[in-house]
């Protein structure tokens, strides 16, 4: 019998059937349900890691999480990180900088979803590194507000 006393287990965390899902490229209404500041790999920065669920369309319910640079060594990282965080607060009319991210939360917005190719540590029956896929959030935009073109119909008289 397993004891999972002492073992700190998320109370809040969501149920998950262990699925995984890669979501195939392109665009999707999404938008932000859980978020944290934590510390990079390094230890020398800050990252914004977002949640996002996709809200509209065949994957609604699908959630994807993106890691934005907000503190780096690097300059550059750390430019594009929080250039980032400003087009979120744009999308989300919260003020730049902004003090929380209570205002981003559930605001919807556009995701560029891209799909990422790499090698596992693990093998596949044959001893081969195994291919694995994930998704990578490339870009955020405003949601559409243009309606689709209503489809006209025409009717013809039977005289």
């Amino acid at each position: 019998m397993a004891n999972f006393n002492g073992i700190n287990i998320d109370a809040n965390v969501e149920e998950s059937t262990g699925e995984f899902i890669v979501l195939p490229a392109g665009k999707y209404k999404a938008c932000i349900v859980s978020d944290e500041i934590k510390d990079n790999r390094a230890g020398n920065g800050k990252i914004w890691a977002i949640k996002l669920q996709i809200i509209q369309g065949q994957y609604s319910g699908q959630t994807l999480t993106d890691y934005i640079n907000i503190v780096n060594v690097n300059l550059k990282a750390q430019a594009i990180g929080q250039g980032i965080l400003k087009r979120i607060c744009n999308i989300c009319n919260v003020q730049f900088p902004p003090t929380d991210t209570v205002g981003f939360m559930g605001k919807p917005m556009e995701v560029q979803v891209k799909v990422e190719e790499f090698t596992s540590n693990t093998v596949d029956d044959n001893g081969n590194p195994k291919k694995l896929k994930s998704n990578k959030v490339s870009g955020y935009s405003k949601v559409s507000t243009a309606e689709p073109a209503q489809k006209q119909e025409t009717t013809q008289s039977a005289w």
